[in-house]
């Protein structure tokens, strides 16, 4: 493909064909995350492969529930940062699209899903060092259905007009949520996102 191909045509996916992912077409989508560019040259991003056990139990625990329908799932892991900026995050994230990048290139599709359980449940579960940091979890497989183009919701001129934030009783509910260390799983359950693509 085209690089413009490439970004024009990457979707996020959540529904796969049952067909395993070669890992050879699995490190190079890795290979692809590893030429991104980090904060210092730090480098590091480091990845925890989630097998069919795992990915049960990040459900169960609240995660969102197709990921333990995908092929492949790991987590992105970063050292912490003391950065105010979040340094780690910003790195983590390009490594990532670097990957989805990659994985529209080989016909493959996936998402980064940051709807999961409390980073220090899914510490103690998974056995993460604690000096890293939790980015998200990405799942990758083979398209279902045909990608469909999806329209921007602004132009280019636009991006530069900054707007007045609006604020929501919801919004600050939500963000308020989000960051309880004790977030209750039949509530986690109840109001996950549901998608059909």
């Amino acid at each position: 493909m085209e690089f413009d191909e490439v970004i024009r045509s990457r979707r996020t996916v959540r529904v796969f064909r049952d067909e395993p992912i070669d890992e050879e077409t699995l490190r190079l989508v890795f290979e692809a995350g590893n030429q991104a560019p980090s904060a210092c040259n730090v480098q590091g991003w480091r990845f925890r492969r989630l097998d069919a056990d795992d990915k049960e139990l990040l459900v169960r625990m609240g995660g969102a529930d197709f990921i333990a329908r995908a092929p492949f799932a790991c987590l992105v892991l970063y050292p912490f940062s003391s950065d105010t900026y979040d340094d780690e995050v910003q790195s983590a994230a390009a490594c990532i699209e670097n990957m989805f990048l990659k994985a529209t290139d080989l016909g493959l599709g996936g998402t980064w899903v940051c709807h999961l359980p409390a980073s220090w449940r899914l510490r103690r579960a998974l056995v993460i060092p604690w000096h890293y940091k939790i980015i998200a979890c990405i799942v990758l497989g083979y398209p279902r259905q045909e990608r469909r183009p999806m329209a921007r919701k602004y132009d280019v001129d636009q991006l530069f007009e900054l707007e007045r934030p609006r604020l929501s009783l919801r919004a600050v509910a939500k963000y308020l949520y989000m960051r309880q260390p004790f977030r209750p799983l039949f509530i986690e359950r109840r109001f996950t996102k549901r998608f059909e693509n």
